[in-house]
């Protein structure tokens, strides 16, 4: 596998593909080796029975001893016979010789051959060396025969006759089936290691263009995406996946960079007035002690705007960051009660009102649900006519959640600026003007204050309908 990565995807399944194939051819052939020597030893077993069938039936039909010298015309070449007397020793034998005719080592028979030896078929190694092996059979004869020895030694009885057959071209065929089948697997998978680099080159094509757009997206060009062939696919839903991530990316960054440039913004604006008044003061422009004190309370006013500017970016940031809150049973009730009297302090001809049904108790950070109400109240304050009816209600709802919702009866709002109400710094056209206020912070601490605690914040309103701000809590254990 030259060219590929060691530890690389492609390696790694090019090995397994490999592993596997081989694993599966081996035991194929395996299997089919030991099939076919099985069958060998079977066809070499039934030879034999055919081998002792002939020489029962040589021997039963001679009158006179078996002559010595005619031995080897017993049985065919490949084959072997021992004549063994009823002491187990061989009085006779004939030599061993392939089917070429070539002579080949003995079997190795034991001295002397014991009762019950090879009554049952039995392979046994050649004497003195260990090829070719025999399949070997013993079977007594139904009568005792003699044999006449060459050279005009007397006659010798014998009762057993032993006869084996060489499984040397069994032994051949098996091993000339494994060369060649060791010759086909390498083969094969040498073929497969091609096929399988070629088929993974192309199937992981599309991991390697999902790495150089992760690779362009992360050097700053975040606008590019993963082309997705196929949504049901594997490398489809990573695609998919990688696309949703870079898109949020984006937009994180988008609203990053919309966020900064409206701090500068919300910043620029109370520090330019600081600055222009401090400048009026050192250049001694403002002699007159009213004027003086004008430019200390508009100092004053424009530092505690951006102090209370910044209070709010601090929250926001430890909102995002998500950091605990408080989880500990709240009474809404009693902070309704609260934020109302607050806001009738503010505002005293301020027509706010409470309606508490029953037990009302959220779970959560009691400080911060104080700063939600705060917020929608003082929200309705600023951007209502005076004298706009204000209702604050608490309930709990079967579902197992905390209501809150804060209406007034003023002008209400446009489809686009409820659409747009919770971003931050945001302001309709209705809030732009100086009289208004605001740092178009309100409502998005409302709502990150809400997502912490595990709720959500939702508005219904229309152009003079007034606005009904919804916030819903889980229910205190």
């Amino acid at each position: 596998m030259a060219g590929t990565r060691r530890g690389s995807l492609r390696a790694r399944l090019t090995a397994g593909v490999v592993l596997l194939a081989a694993g599966g051819m081996v035991a194929v052939n395996a299997v089919s080796l030991i099939g076919l020597r099985l069958n060998l030893v079977d066809a070499a077993d039934a030879t034999l029975a055919k081998a002792r069938a002939t020489v029962q039936h040589r021997v039963r039909d001679r009158a006179a001893p078996v002559d010595g010298a005619g031995l080897d015309s017993l049985v065919p070449d490949g084959f072997y016979v021992a004549l063994v007397d009823d002491r187990g020793r061989v009085v006779a034998q004939t030599s061993a010789r392939d089917l070429s005719g070539r002579r080949r080592a003995r079997p190795d028979l034991p001295a002397p051959v014991p009762d019950g030896f090879a009554d049952r078929p039995r392979t046994l190694p050649a004497r003195g060396a260990p090829v070719p092996r025999y399949r070997t059979r013993t079977f007594r004869l139904n009568r005792p025969a003699t044999i006449r020895p060459a050279r005009g030694a007397p006659p010798r009885r014998f009762e057993r006759v032993v006869v084996a057959k060489s499984l040397q071209p069994a032994d051949d065929v098996v091993y000339w089936l494994i060369g060649a089948d060791t010759a086909a697997t390498l083969a094969a998978l040498g073929g497969i290691v091609l096929l399988s680099r070629g088929v993974l080159r192309v199937g992981l094509r599309p991991l390697r263009e999902m790495a150089a757009t992760a690779t362009a997206v992360a050097d700053g060009a975040i606008d590019q995406r993963i082309e997705v062939a196929g949504h049901h696919s594997e490398v489809g839903e990573v695609a998919t996946a990688l696309n949703r991530a870079f898109d949020e990316r984006q937009r994180s960054e988008e609203q990053l960079r919309q966020f900064v440039a409206n701090a500068s913004h919300e910043l620029r604006t109370p520090l330019t007035t600081i600055r222009g008044w401090a400048q009026l003061h050192l250049h001694g422009l403002a002699q007159d002690p009213a004027l003086v004190e004008r430019a200390m309370e508009r100092i004053e006013g424009e530092a505690a705007r951006m102090h209370a500017t910044v209070e709010e970016l601090l929250l926001l940031a430890r909102l995002d960051q998500g950091r605990p809150l408080d989880d500990a049973p709240v009474n809404l009730g009693a902070l309704a009660d609260d934020a109302a009297a607050d806001a009738r302090v503010r505002d005293p001809g301020a027509p706010v009102t409470v309606e508490v049904r029953g037990e009302v108790f959220a779970a959560g950070d009691e400080d911060r649900l104080r700063q939600v109400l705060q917020n929608l109240l003082g929200n309705a304050l600023r951007h209502t006519p005076p004298g706009t009816p204000i209702a604050v209600t608490a309930r709990a709802l079967p579902d197992g959640t905390a209501e809150l919702t804060v209406s007034d009866e003023g002008p209400g709002m446009s489809p686009r600026t409820a659409a747009r109400v919770f971003e931050r710094f945001y302001r309709g056209e209705e809030a732009r003007a100086p009289a208004a206020g605001g740092t178009g912070l309100g409502l998005s601490i409302v709502k990150s204050i809400t997502e912490a605690h595990g709720g959500t914040v939702t508005v219904r309103t229309a152009p003079g309908e007034g606005s009904t701000f919804t916030v819903r809590l889980p229910a205190a254990r």
